[in-house]
C-alpha cells in the first residue's frame, strides 16, 4: 500500500475489511430482511428480495476478465465511469489486485440488476434521517435529525432508488467535470480524478472543521452545486459507490465481485469455513484453504468426513 498509489481511500477500505469482512463476505451481507428504522418506517426490502435468482447465475471461483465485462444494468459509459472511480477508491494491479482486478464494476452492475430495492434496509419517502450538527435531535419537516453515529441504523434514504441514483449520479458526475476540467470523469487524468473524489468526500455534511484538507474542501464547493436534486448529492453518491467498492471486493464471489477470491486474500480472511477448532477460535486458522460458498464441503451429521472440520466433533485429526 505505498502512499504514490493508495488512491483516496484504499487503507481505509483495507481497514474496514480487516475488521468486518465476515458480514461482507457471508451471505448475510446480502440477505434481505424486513426491519423497522428507529423512525419507526418500514423497509421495502423484505423477504423478496429475489435472492433465489441467484441460482440462475453462473458461478466461477476464478471470473475471466470476458465474464467481468458482461454487463446487465449499465451501459458501457457507465459502467466504464463506475470502474475508473472505483479503482481510484481502491486502485491495484495485477500483482496487488484493486477495484478493477476484483471485478467491483460487475458486481455493482449485478446488484442494481437483481435487487429491485437493494438488500439492505431502504427508504424511499420522508421523513429522511440526517446528522443533528447543532440542531436539536428529532424531527423536523421532512427531516429527522439524529446522532451521526446512529446514522447507519436508518438504512438507505433517499427518494431516489439505487437505480436512478447511479444513473443520475453518474450524469451529475460528467456534467460537473466536463464543465469544470472539459472532460468526462473517465476522460481525466488519475490526479484530477482523485481531486474530484476527495471533494466530493469533503462535502460530508457531518464534516467538522479541519477533518479535510482545505483543497478537498474547496474542491467540494466547487462541486457541490452539480448534484442538485434530483441528482444524489456529492456525498451521497461518493458514499455509495464506496461502500459498493467495499462489497464488491470483500463479498463472496457468488455476487460477482472479488474475483479468484482475491480480496480475501488480500486481506488474509480465509472465506466461508463450515466450523472452527477451539484452537483457531482462540489463535486464529491455520493454513485454511481460502474458498467461497459454493466452495465449501458437504456436512453430513453423523457420517464424518477426513478433509471436513465438523462442528462439536472436530476433525479426525483431533480426534486421533
Amino acid at each position: 500500500m505505498a502512499d504514490d498509489r493508495s488512491g483516496v481511500t484504499r487503507r481505509r477500505l483495507l481497514a474496514v475489511a480487516g475488521g468486518g469482512v465476515a458480514a461482507a463476505a457471508g451471505i448475510e451481507a446480502l440477505a434481505g430482511c424486513g426491519e423497522t428504522s428507529p423512525s419507526g418506517k418500514t423497509s421495502l426490502a423484505g423477504d423478496n428480495v429475489n435472492a433465489p435468482q441467484l441460482r440462475n447465475y453462473p458461478y466461477f471461483a476464478s471470473q475471466s476478465p470476458v465474464l467481468c465485462s458482461l454487463l446487465s444494468f449499465f451501459d458501457r459509459h457507465q459502467a466504464l465511469t463506475v470502474e475508473a472511480y472505483t479503482a481510484r477508491l481502491l486502485p491495484g494491479d495485477e500483482t496487488d489486485p484493486g477495484a478493477r482486478e476484483l471485478c467491483v464494476t460487475h458486481y455493482v452492475d449485478r446488484k442494481l440488476a437483481q435487487y429491485e430495492n437493494f438488500a439492505t434496509p431502504t427508504y424511499f419517502q420522508s421523513p429522511f434521517a440526517k446528522p443533528a450538527k447543532g440542531h436539536a435531535p428529532g424531527r423536523d419537516g421532512d427531516a429527522i435529525y439524529v446522532d451521526e453515529k446512529d446514522l447507519p441504523l436508518y438504512g438507505f434514504q433517499s427518494s431516489l432508488t439505487p437505480q436512478d441514483a447511479y444513473r443520475k449520479g453518474i450524469e451529475a458526475l460528467d456534467t460537473a467535470t466536463q464543465s469544470l476540467y472539459g472532460a468526462e470523469f473517465v476522460r481525466l487524468p488519475e490526479r484530477l480524478q482523485d481531486e474530484v473524489i476527495a471533494g466530493m468526500e469533503a462535502t460530508d455534511p457531518s464534516a467538522k472543521p479541519g477533518d479535510y484538507p482545505p483543497a478537498a474542501v474547496t474542491e467540494g464547493k466547487r462541486l457541490k452545486p452539480f448534484f442538485a436534486s434530483p441528482a444524489p448529492s456529492a456525498f451521497g453518491f461518493f458514499s455509495m459507490l464506496q461502500d459498493d467498492t467495499s462489497e464488491g471486493a470483500f463479498a463472496d464471489p457468488i455476487y460477482g465481485g472479488n474475483r479468484s477470491l482475491d480480496g480475501w486474500k488480500l486481506i488474509g480472511y480465509p472465506g466461508a469455513q463450515r466450523a472452527w477448532t477451539a484452537d483457531e477460535l482462540k489463535h486464529g486458522p491455520h493454513e485454511r484453504t481460502v474458498q467461497g460458498l459454493r466452495d465449501m464441503p458437504p456436512m453430513n451429521p453423523g457420517h464424518p468426513q477426513p478433509h471436513v472440520i465438523l462442528p462439536l466433533a472436530g476433525s479426525r485429526k483431533d480426534q486421533g
